[in-house]
């Protein structure tokens, strides 16, 4: 079991998302981080995804910050090797890719990968990423969970 921490921070002139509904941001970043999980992972859970947009523009863009929390099985990373660096550049790329569409220019600060163990246990609401009936698209499920409870008793790594 991983936790991951990501950091990135979006600038354009126009952005797909309106800074006026961030909640609604949030979500459809919510859904790009369940696509990522369910593509190098085949499981997950997004814990938390935050979005700041800052009233001021920068040279004349919009600027946003994402913060997200989520929790996936690092052995069950579906590319080789496994190590942690590339599972840090495999989210990366895929996260960039799709974030990009949404928010133009896209730059991932940081991908911490660390044991779930290290983390809080209290219960929070969470997203599991699963797959939808006919298991070709995925789809989020909200719901206050226990992290170890939709993951199993999987090994860290």
């Amino acid at each position: 079991m991983c936790i991951l921490h990501i950091y990135a921070q979006c600038y354009n002139k126009f952005f797909e998302v309106s800074p006026d509904e961030p909640d609604l941001a949030e979500l459809i970043v919510e859904d790009a981080v369940c696509r990522v999980l369910l593509d190098l992972f085949g499981v997950g859970t997004v814990e938390d995804v935050s979005i700041e947009f800052p009233p001021k523009l920068r040279m004349g863009l919009r600027y946003c910050a994402i913060q997200i929390v989520a929790q996936c099985a690092c052995q069950r990373f579906s590319q080789l090797p496994r190590t942690q660096e590339h599972i840090k550049m495999a989210i990366e790329k895929n996260l960039t890719s799709l974030l990009r569409e949404l928010f133009g220019v896209v730059s991932v600060e940081s991908v911490i990968v660390g044991p779930a163990w290290l983390e809080d246990r209290t219960e929070r609401m969470q997203t599991s990423c699963i797959y939808n009936d006919a298991g070709s698209s995925p789809r989020s499920q909200r719901g206050l969970s226990s992290p170890v409870s939709d993951f199993g008793s999987d090994p860290l790594y």
